[in-house]
């Protein structure tokens, strides 16, 4: 034994043993208790007991030694094996044991590793007392042997006897193989426990491997989900066996009281995954398909259950069973439909199905408790793993053939093609002969009719250059008229104070006459009446706005003389500033009080360029800007922002609007000659081609960003040097 399983002998607290033997062992030990009688000989190396117990329930969770034996409301048991369903409720087991058999210590075995506290008080007819406490509540390498079964030594010698009293707490499901035997015969039993579940392991592992290779190697979908599916299920079985518990996390208690419902959960949700996609439920049966979300919805209500309070196996068990029947009627209906996937999905799921219901049966007692019903389960699922498998290996053989199928289908109709063709071939050429005579009959129309188009496409454009011209006059002549007017207006009252000043001064002039004499207190009474002070600084004030008129009427004329270079034809390097300086002055007048200017000019370098022509596109846009701002809706933010930076030795113009902007439909034909949103005798449609016209010969570039009733930003991208076109 000790060379199969690690054995270990921990030592009892010494405070267990005080209130074991204080608060049971009378009432263990007495006379007055009754309970079965098991004999144990050499005629049968191990026996299940559970026949022969008797049986209570704890529904307090608080019961004690010596009140569960006073209680005397045990029940005998008539399963051997006991299960006792999904209870909150402690179970107390009791009976006694008679060795009758060669050997000196016998082993106790629960075969359940799921269960939560086991508790085992025995006494012998010595009085001498044994407590072992043992369950998933506590860390796995407390355990005296490493084992996922719970294994007890029952310290009894040949011929002796002892009284045996058992507590067990689960919330998952109790079923209770208790078996005694000798030690060799438990060993036994252990290790082809193991060799069968090794067996299990070992296929469902080849399985994954090799359909792992398969996804890999034709990243078809389905065996992405089916490797899932049958991690998710092989991690299940081994965790029904404990094996995950004393290999995995075999130190955290928490983790293994819960990791039943969290694996079931993880299998349901891939299998309905795989089943989605290998039957292809989405397409073929839509409907039935959205009813997945709510088995995925209770398993993880089950999931947070489990997490954040205790398992709750009756609705995880209920979703199992509901998922499994649900998809075992799909792949029912899509099998009566002919589909071949379903035939082979449905067979292994029956398999699977049938493991499972021999695994329940056992549980319940109506089964005989051995290897065979104990693996049925781990061997459905095995078997549904290579059925499987099998199936998808059938369904890329169906694909494969489908497409060489559609391969040859398509060959076929391309011959057919190239025959037809040839055919057509020979009709078209007579055809085309007959309409290249045609053609270039209407070939030279259109010559004669495109030269007609230039010479009015060249008299348009000097329609649209005087345009421009009548609009800069009209702007000169509105910005040189408003300061005029301001200095028109200062100069009749400039000219009153003066003479009243004169006057002042005429007088003090006429009289020579010391102060306190009545002339000259006339002359301060006046000096007074016209506020003589206030005159002074009204004189100034004036003479200011005199200044400021004729300050403005500089700048107009500056802005003048630099729109004034629209024909140079010489290249310059020029600050494209100065010209966006100029033309914001010209465009004054048609600046509403509505609209809001942002100009932001940074220092950029000068670049070679027709100023000229750049003044143009400037007054172009910036014209389409303003009327754009002035057709949008009243109440809206109006904004105009001009912008220039540099970036990457290349200077940006940014102009930016919040008018109505453009569709897209009028976007891709904004630079088109002769196109025009706005209203009859408001434009030619020419202003857009000439501003694209001249920043193609510029070399630079044009980008427009707009959308219908937010607005238009317009950024065009210079070179400092360039080669004009």
């Amino acid at each position: 034994m000790d060379n199969y399983l690690k054995y270990r002998n921990p030592n009892i607290p010494i405070y267990w043993l005080v209130i074991f033997t204080v608060l049971g062992f009378r009432a263990l030990s007495g006379a007055n208790v009754k309970s079965p009688v098991i004999a144990f000989t050499d005629n049968q190396p191990d026996i299940y007991i559970g026949k022969s117990v008797s049986i209570l329930k704890d529904r307090t969770n608080a019961l004690r030694v010596g009140e569960v034996l006073s209680a005397g409301k045990f029940v005998q048991s008539k399963q051997s094996v006991p299960n006792l369903g999904v209870s909150s409720s402690a179970f107390w087991l009791k009976f006694t044991l008679q060795n009758r058999s060669s050997y000196e210590n016998l082993l106790l075995e629960v075969a359940n590793p799921s269960l939560d506290e086991i508790e085992l008080y025995s006494v012998d007819s010595t009085g001498l007392c044994q407590f072992i406490k043992m369950g998933e509540y506590l860390p796995f390498y407390q355990r005296e042997f490493e084992h996922p079964s719970y294994i007890f030594r029952l310290k009894i010698k040949k011929g002796a006897s002892i009284k045996v009293l058992m507590r067990f707490k689960c919330n998952e499901d109790m079923s209770l193989p208790i078996k005694i035997g000798s030690v060799v015969s438990i060993m036994d039993s252990i290790r082809m426990k193991d060799l069968l579940f090794g067996l299990y392991a070992g296929i469902m592992m080849v399985m994954f491997l090799y359909n792992a290779f398969i996804y890999i190697t034709t990243k078809e979908k389905s065996y992405l989900y089916y490797i899932v599916y049958i991690l998710a299920v092989t991690l299940t079985q081994i965790c029904f066996q404990g094996y995950t518990y004393q290999f995995l996390w075999s130190g955290s208690p928490w983790l293994a009281q819960r990791s039943i419902v969290l694996l079931s959960a993880f299998v349901g949700i891939s299998a309905g995954e795989f089943a989605k996609v290998f039957l292809e439920i989405k397409t073929q049966l839509p409907k039935l398909s959205k009813f997945f979300i709510l088995f995925y919805l209770s398993y993880g209500i089950c999931i947070f259950l489990a997490v954040f309070y205790k398992s709750n196996m009756q609705l995880l068990n209920i979703t199992a069973l509901s998922i499994s029947l649900f998809i075992l009627c799909i792949a029912v209906i899509l099998a009566l439909r002919g589909q071949r996937p379903a035939k082979f999905f449905l067979t292994a799921w029956v398999v699977f199905l049938i493991g499972v219901i021999v695994f329940a049966l056992k549980n319940e007692g109506l089964l005989p408790y051995n290897n065979l019903t104990i693996y049925t389960m781990p061997a459905g699922s095995a078997i549904e793993a290579i059925l499987l498998s099998l199936a998808l290996a059938d369904r890329i053989n169906i694909l494969k053939r489908e497409k060489e199928f559609s391969q040859r289908m398509a060959l076929e109709t391309l011959l057919e093609n190239e025959k037809l063709i040839k055919e057509q071939n020979i009709i078209l050429e007579q055809k085309v002969n007959e309409r290249t005579i045609a053609l270039k009959h209407s070939n030279d129309e259109l010559t004669a009719t495109l030269e007609d188009l230039k010479d009015t496409q060249t008299q348009l454009v000097s329609v649209e250059k005087m345009a421009s011209l009548g609009q800069l006059t009209a702007g000169i002549a509105h910005e040189i008229n408003n300061p005029i007017n301001f200095v028109s207006a200062n100069i009749k009252p400039l000219k009153l104070d003066i003479q009243d000043v004169l006057e002042l001064v005429d007088k003090y002039e006429s009289l020579n006459l010391p102060k306190g004499q009545e002339e000259y207190d006339k002359i301060e009474d006046f000096k007074q009446s016209i506020d003589y002070e206030y005159l002074k600084k009204e004189m100034a004030e004036l003479l200011s706005g005199i200044e400021e008129g004729a300050k403005r009427t500089a700048e107009i004329v500056k802005g003048l003389k630099n729109f004034s270079r629209l024909d140079e034809r010489d290249v310059k390097i020029a600050d494209i500033n100065e010209g966006i300086d100029s033309t914001l002055i010209l465009l004054r007048n048609v600046l509403t009080p509505e609209i809001k200017v942002n100009v932001q000019l940074d220092n950029v370098s000068k670049i070679e360029c027709l100023p000229g022509k750049l003044n143009q596109v400037f007054m172009n846009l910036l014209t389409n800007a303003i009327y754009a701002l002035n057709k949008s809706e009243s109440g809206r933010d109006k904004i105009l922002a001009v912008k220039t930076f540099e970036q990457n030795d290349q200077v940006y113009v940014l102009i930016e609007d919040t008018g109505m902007g453009m569709t897209p439909e009028t976007k891709k034909r904004v630079f088109d000659p002769f196109f025009t949103t706005k209203e009859v005798g408001e434009g030619t449609g020419l202003g857009m081609a000439i501003v694209f016209k001249i920043i193609e010969s510029h070399g630079a570039k044009i980008e427009i960003e707009s959308e219908w009733g937010k607005g238009t930003a317009i950024k065009l991208i210079f070179n400092k040097k360039m080669n004009l076109i």
